[in-house]
């Protein structure tokens, strides 16, 4: 039977979070059409099926001119039947690889397409998986963008997740000599599918990153629903959103550190908005020694008031105090609510 896509957009996409946290790099269009068979599996189904689609129908979707689609489709498949899906245990040393497709035929413009029976506890009888409408992840053009989107919509309730590099690196199949420097990696991949996501999908997210002696180690990602109001809540929301948005950019442009939004929103709260007091007291902290945590230690120097005669001595009697008896981290947390989340 051919698949009726006329709205497919609104298809809820199942996965189990193995294959959502395995390894592999697929391009965009095959994401897209790995995804779109996905999304025809019901929650409920108890085996695979062959699924069928008209070329037509693919072309639309897939964003592939009509004149090509038949060359593109042979492409594709072709692709996706060499993919490699792994799962890796490096510290056990053990790995377990996987085929997606198992049947990729084309005849009178119509796909005909199956996955694979060795990954139906992929898609199969879910215990814990991810579920996202379709009409998500449609519109990314950054392959890197659907692996991210799905890795923060797999943690939206906890509405936080932490990743070291190693492990994105390792879920996202780039070798260590692609983007080798953290710089590389951050503007070629994180910041380009946080930009796609943010806009075309259904959550936020902002990051910080995590750093062991000044390198970059680990990822905090902060995760957020997008909400729909309506009529007067709706106006209401926008212009407090606005206002918000213009304090978070107001810390932003004091704190010249790398903080992410709801840090700069919390320190313009416990500031109650004034700004010469963020200012001093980004200030006081900035002559301090050894503070890799700037919010946390930002955060304390507002809640507990402190004065530029604590700070001034970058050998004085404070900032050892500050070393032996401050663990900015915590403080961070325990401002921020973090510390509920953990």
């Amino acid at each position: 039977m051919i698949a009726n896509l006329s709205k497919v957009n609104n298809n809820w996409v199942y996965q189990s979070n193995k294959l959502i946290e395995a390894s592999h790099s697929f391009s965009v269009l095959e994401q897209k059409l790995i995804r779109v068979l996905a999304s025809m599996i019901k929650k409920d189904d108890i085996e695979l099926k062959e699924y069928q689609f008209k070329a037509t129908d693919l072309s639309e979707i897939l964003g592939i001119h009509q004149k090509n689609i038949y060359k593109e489709l042979d492409t594709v498949t072709d692709k996706l039947m060499a993919r490699v899906v792994k799962r890796k245990n490096d510290t056990d040393k053990k790995f377990k690889k996987f085929h997606l497709i198992k049947i990729a035929e084309f005849e009178n413009g119509i796909l005909t397409l199956k996955i694979d029976e060795e990954v139906k506890e992929f898609y199969l009888e879910l215990k814990q998986y991810t579920k996202y409408q379709l009409k998500n992840i449609l519109r990314f053009k950054n392959s890197y963008s659907f692996r991210v989107y799905e890795l923060l919509k797999q943690y939206e309730k906890i509405r936080f997740r932490e990743l070291s590099i190693k492990d994105l690196r390792t879920i996202l199949d780039i070798e260590e000599n692609q983007y080798p420097k953290y710089a590389n990696l951050k503007q070629k991949v994180i910041n380009v599918a946080m930009k796609e996501i943010n806009l075309n999908t259904d959550i936020f997210f902002d990051f910080k990153e995590i750093k062991v002696n000044r390198k970059v180690t680990s990822i905090k990602f902060a995760i957020k629903s997008k909400t729909v109001t309506k009529g007067n809540d709706e106006i209401a929301a926008t212009e407090e959103s606005l206002q918000e948005n213009n304090d978070i950019k107001i810390v932003k442009e004091i704190i010249k550190e790398n903080i992410l939004d709801h840090e700069a929103k919390k320190i313009f709260k416990i500031a109650n908005g004034d700004i010469t007091k963020i200012k001093e007291k980004y200030k006081i902290v900035s002559q301090l020694n050894n503070v890799d945590n700037i919010v946390g230690a930002v955060l304390s120097a507002l809640k507990e008031d402190w004065t530029s005669t604590q700070g001034n001595s970058r050998h004085g009697s404070f900032n050892d105090y500050e070393q032996r008896s401050y663990d900015f981290d915590k403080l961070e947390k325990k401002l921020l609510g973090w510390d509920k989340n953990d």
